[in-house]
């Protein structure tokens, strides 16, 4: 069976031709702005050409033959995220509320994260971003330092084999399930090349095992966000029938009406994304409830901070702290994650040795610029190319950050006059 053949199992031919038209055309580029480090419309004046999503808040499409957006030095700090518009639903419709611990289980490289914490940037959440692979947790990790989050662990784990640690735990779960990709097709041609009914059906087997743990995990009251880029119903209806048909107590939760988006009769709740319907690569989004009154985990996480110090002086709102090879970390300690393979505790707020503290670039990108330096031009094109800058100042000689137009770039020292460099040398141009 070739894709056009699996489409016709529940798309009219009408459709299926144009969804392949629109599968050969360029390719949307999109991003979601963090409005603490800017404002909108000062974006909007930095870039006038950019047009806003019709009904997400802080959503831009972008033209990169216009724009180089993941060549700027605002997105280097955290400034925005590039990430499709159809990714974006995933968050977008995942309810939240303060204090709700979340895993996002397949997460990197982060967009789904980061989009949830910069939709909800005033709710407190508590997340548990991980990925199986451990090169893309790693990248997973540099994105959540680049936008400077302190209430997000980085893990690398397969859950298969620590779920039953975490039955009913989360009171959220994001399952963006490993799939065979066709919306992937206008961006990545070697998608197209190796799509395959057997490569289907494969991830059909993982989505299912996927969705039975995650809704294991689910508190009794929560929300479980599953989502694929693929177009096939085998990775999409029948992965969702299959987990209603093992489990009484999920329901799913209808996604508003929107004339862009596609529906089926077999799950009429559910929602795609086609690229001849709506503007973006594609994704078939389902949300599901547990039944249940939701609950508090019970258990009292330990609390423990040693250096008050660096909390006191950088406003640091984090309640717990975990120090490994002199490097600190401060994070919420909401869950026991000591069955977990943990890459980042939160923020790295940076490294002590022999009791003298160097801050890190994630601790400048976490704290706002209101008490920062703020360079010039002239200083902030010195600053990025990793020059030292001379500046005369009435400050004692201490470590500082150092902003650009209200924008957070990094630490500096401050010594006798000088700001000694400390923006990461692979940033540097």
């Amino acid at each position: 069976m070739n894709f056009e053949e699996n489409l016709s199992e529940y798309l009219s031919q009408e459709f299926i031709e144009d969804l392949l038209k629109a599968q050969e055309e360029k390719r949307t580029t999109s991003l979601i702005l963090n409005t603490t480090k800017i404002d909108k419309e000062a974006f909007k004046n930095m870039f006038p050409e950019i047009q806003e999503h019709e009904f997400m808040e802080n959503v831009f499409y972008y033209d990169k033959e216009k724009y180089q957006l993941g060549k700027n030095f605002l997105f280097d700090n955290g400034v925005y995220y590039l990430i499709d518009t159809s990714s974006l639903l995933v968050s977008y419709y995942l309810p939240t509320k303060d204090g709700d611990s979340i895993l996002d289980m397949c997460s990197a490289p982060g967009g789904k994260t980061i989009s949830l914490l910069l939709k909800n940037n005033e709710q407190d959440l508590n997340i548990i971003a991980n990925d199986l692979s451990h090169e893309r947790s790693l990248e997973l990790s540099k994105n959540i330092e680049r936008q400077g989050f302190g209430n997000v662990i980085v893990t690398n784990n397969d859950f298969e084999k620590v779920y039953n640690s975490y039955l009913e735990k989360f009171d959220c779960i994001i399952l963006d399930a490993p799939c065979s990709g066709s919306a992937m097709f206008r961006k990545n041609d070697l998608a197209k090349k190796d799509w395959t009914m057997n490569k289907v059906l494969k991830a059909q087997e993982i989505q299912k095992r996927l969705i039975t743990i995650a809704i294991r995990m689910l508190k009794k009251g929560g929300y479980l966000m599953y989502s694929t880029c693929s177009f096939s119903k085998e990775e999409n209806e029948d992965v969702i029938l299959y987990a209603l048909s093992q489990f009484d107590d999920i329901k799913p939760v209808k996604i508003e009406e929107k004339y862009c988006y596609y529906r089926t009769s077999a799950l009429p709740e559910a929602i795609h994304l086609f690229p001849n319907l709506y503007k973006g690569e594609g994704q078939f989004i389902c949300l599901l409830h547990k039944e249940g009154e939701t609950f508090t985990n019970s258990k009292n996480l330990k609390k423990n901070i040693t250096h008050k110090d660096i909390i006191q002086k950088y406003s640091i709102y984090l309640n717990s702290e975990k120090i490994i090879n002199n490097q600190i970390y401060f994070y919420n300690n909401f869950i026991d994650i000591s069955k977990l393979n943990v890459l980042r505790y939160g923020l790295h707020a940076g490294e002590i040795n022999k009791n003298i503290f160097k801050p890190s670039f994630q601790l400048a990108h976490y704290l706002s610029s209101s008490k920062s330096i703020g360079l010039n031009e002239d200083e902030f094109k010195a600053y990025i190319h990793g020059d030292e800058i001379r500046k005369n100042l009435q400050i004692k000689n201490d470590f500082y950050v150092v902003s650009y137009k209200g924008i957070n770039l990094g630490f500096v020292k401050y010594v006798d006059g000088k700001l000694k460099n400390f923006y990461p040398k692979g940033l540097r141009h």
